[in-house]
């Protein structure tokens, strides 16, 4: 299973476009918020490829959940935007990571900083894709056997 994770578009989607282009095969499409209107239009682009998607801080008027916890082969995943859970100001993540731990989750994938990132921490992996628009960075997760490998990629 191959996942395009994208977050922090802020009303710019060509970006998400070309990822998604080059892209040889996409079964789901995460995005992590700001601005959650984006991922509905990258849903009415990409009808075939599911698109799921959590509201971020700047997103006032959306009606998107503020987290989703997703099945996708075979692992958990926690999506957030992340400002709910400080993640721009708990040093080691600990607010994000007790959020996941408490949904069983397998990964954590959240935004918000606009800085990407991948760790792991007490059994689960965190990726953040950083900003398609302001970094034009995103992220590609991989699930094979149960095991995740996540790819970090910046629009050339």
């Amino acid at each position: 299973m191959r996942i395009l994770i994208f977050s922090d578009t802020h009303d710019k989607i060509d970006n998400c476009i070309t990822a998604i282009d080059g892209m040889p095969h996409v079964d789901m499409i995460l995005h992590a918020g700001d601005c959650a209107s984006d991922a509905e239009d990258l849903s009415y682009a990409y009808p075939h490829i599911p698109v799921h998607f959590v509201k971020g801080n700047n997103d006032f008027y959306s009606n998107a959940p503020a987290e989703l916890l997703i099945n996708a082969g075979g692992k958990r995943i926690f999506v957030t935007h992340g400002h709910l859970q400080r993640v721009k100001f708990d040093i080691e993540f600990e607010t994000l990571i007790e959020y996941a731990k408490e949904r069983s989750a397998d990964l954590a994938v959240f935004g918000h900083t606009h800085m990407p990132y991948e760790g792991f921490f007490s059994g689960v992996t965190l990726l953040n894709p950083g900003s398609i628009r302001y970094g034009g960075t995103y992220a590609i997760c991989d699930i094979e056997n149960e095991k995740i490998r996540n790819t970090i990629c910046t629009i050339k």
